[in-house]
């Protein structure tokens, strides 16, 4: 079996493969993100660079990147810089639907494989409180659109549409599939 490498060093991507039963290094990269253009290319392209920029080192090896982009309307939500832009996203989701795109991109001596993923959130309607001391935790400032689904954030999200590890960071069943076919 081909040594499996993460690009990432996202404690929810190395808890998603761990899950799905893969022994694997963490070895991240350090990639530019920049948001601007159309979000499902955007996804997809940062994926692409992250892992290309560690497989270029590690040419034997099977290397996964993902990027995981909140998206409202025709807005890119990325990480918040600071504590305002923070509350003012979370304002912005508040009782509305969003989508979040995932792109995944597997390069290994046989080829390059790029997919993605999208689910749709619907957040309840927050207060200003709420949203304030959600942003104190510090949660939301390392996260797309400055909130996990899969911590404190979790209490603000009213229905999900689709996969919920694609929220997460990893669409589980269909990074399964593809590391299945090309570690095999």
């Amino acid at each position: 079996m081909r040594l499996l490498i993460l690009a990432s060093e996202s404690k929810r991507r190395v808890q998603i493969l761990s899950m799905l039963g893969f022994k694997f290094l963490v070895i991240p990269s350090y990639v530019e993100e920049s948001y601007t253009g159309n979000p499902l290319l955007v996804a997809r392209r940062l994926a692409f660079k992250k892992a290309f920029t560690v497989w270029k080192d590690y040419k034997f090896a099977v290397v996964i990147g993902a990027d995981t982009l909140v998206v409202l309307g025709k807005n890119i939500l990325g990480k918040p810089k600071d504590k305002e832009s923070a509350i003012s996203m979370l304002g912005s989701l508040s009782g509305r639907w969003h989508k979040v795109i995932t792109g995944v991109c597997v390069i290994s001596p046989k080829g390059k494989v790029s997919f993605h993923d999208i689910a749709w959130v619907k957040f309840r309607r927050i207060s200003k409180e709420e949203i304030e001391e959600y942003v104190e935790t510090g949660e939301p400032m390392d996260k797309a659109g400055a909130y996990a689904i899969q911590g404190i954030g979790a209490k603000f999200v009213e229905k999900i549409k689709g996969d919920f590890y694609t929220v997460m960071g990893l669409p589980a069943s269909k990074t399964y599939r593809v590391l299945k076919n090309v570690l095999d």
